[in-house]
């Protein structure tokens, strides 16, 4: 048990992240001060993600209030609309706050809120940004909407919430280095951002506890696949919120059960999902659980991709729906971090299409060896990206 113990710790340690250095900034976008601006930016975004959180919670939740429940997007324009906060949302809001916490999620939140007035200004400062993205965009057509809403991206909070959906590019990315000849090796990978299936601005459901998908399902690809070998295969997590963190930390202490929540698709998407999760642990149903031993090389700290990096230790790193929340000079920074993490040859997989990516991935040198949009549903149009990069 002591050594079992002492294993685990030293994985936990393993890796340490460091502060960027300002002559490591590619020279193009060096500037003094700017990484301590976007220290202060991090935390102020970490700050906001967490009371949009809040916000979709108390609108949608069915744990503390019989009231209906609110689509946040439509109370975000009836808010514009009137320029008041509407009369449901106000109830909603007053029922969370007077409520005895229900659950790990409201009571969580409900120690955030200091005061009702808190409350509604977050709420109307999270339905101001919700209106532009759901309803000023309309105004817009195709690639014009596209990136007015992809430079709304670069400025809002910084969301946890993930799903299951997100894997299935990730899964594709992983199938082409699997198709090459010699396929690599993959032993240890930076997972960059996992995030935590808390409080989504839709579809909240609450008839499982908070899930984070990413580390295992990755972990459970990379295994299927044939990339990576049981006894070989690390995933270290790096993410801004600690609690994030706290929720892996604690998983394979759990009873390391995910439920996986799907609809059926086509071809490719149900082979893919069927097989999920027979490879990294065992499938009952919709319910994964994960094998002991792949849990607890499992690791997961602290860590902002924009102002810290990680010595060159990674066959892999991925990172999805996380470089969409920076503007291009930001993009260069955390590309140029995630490449020192590398190995040579070392691979990058992430779901930024944007053509900066093209432009960042000559001048580091992190080169595009593939690129490719999936599509995740096959009764409305959507669709993820799909980029390997190499070192």
């Amino acid at each position: 048990m002591r050594l079992a113990a002492l294993l685990v710790t030293a994985l936990a340690c393993a890796a340490e992240p460091r502060p960027v250095r300002p002559d490591e900034v590619p020279a193009s976008i060096r500037r003094e001060g700017w990484l301590a601006e976007i220290h202060r930016a991090t935390a102020q975004r970490l700050r906001d993600g967490e009371w949009d959180h809040i916000v979709y919670y108390a609108l949608q939740s069915q744990r503390f209030t019989s009231l209906p429940v609110i689509e946040p997007a439509r109370s975000a324009k009836a808010f514009h609309d009137s320029g008041a906060m509407p009369e449901d949302a106000a109830r909603r809001l007053d029922a969370f706050h007077r409520a005895k916490p229900q659950g790990e999620r409201h009571e969580r939140m409900r120690r955030m809120v200091a005061s009702l007035e808190q409350l509604r200004a977050e709420y109307e400062r999270a339905m101001r940004f919700l209106y532009e993205k759901e309803w000023a965009s309309r105004a817009r057509q195709g690639a014009d909407r596209r990136d007015f809403i992809a430079t709304l991206y670069q400025t809002r909070g910084h969301s946890t919430d993930t799903e299951l959906r997100a894997t299935y590019g990730v899964h594709t990315g992983l199938s082409t280095l699997a198709a090459m000849t010699p396929a690599p090796k993959i032993r240890r990978v930076l997972l960059i951002g996992p995030g935590l299936d808390w409080s989504p601005r839709t579809g909240l459901r609450e008839d499982t506890p908070p899930q984070t998908y990413q580390p295992y399902v990755l972990a459970d690809s990379l295994l299927r696949l044939g990339l990576a070998a049981p006894g070989d295969l690390r995933v270290d997590c790096a993410d801004i919120n600690p609690r994030v963190v706290e929720h892996i930390a604690a998983f394979a202490r759990s009873q390391r059960r995910l439920t996986l929540d799907y609809a059926r698709g086509d071809g490719d998407w149900n082979a893919y999902f069927d097989a999920l999760g027979a490879t990294a642990g065992k499938r009952a149903g919709n319910t994964f659980t994960v094998d002991r031993a792949v849990a607890g090389r499992v690791t997961a700290q602290r860590m902002n991709i924009l102002t810290e990096r990680l010595e060159a230790a990674y066959d892999l790193a991925v990172a999805t729906n996380v470089l969409l929340y920076f503007d291009d000079k930001e993009l260069g920074l955390a590309m140029a971090n995630i490449a020192h993490s590398l190995k040579p040859g070392g691979y990058l997989l992430h779901n930024d299409l944007r053509p900066a990516v093209e432009s960042w991935a000559r001048e580091l040198p992190l080169p595009v060896v593939h690129a490719r949009t999936v599509r995740l549903d096959p009764e409305r149009p959507l669709f993820d990206g799909v980029v390997v990069q190499r070192k």
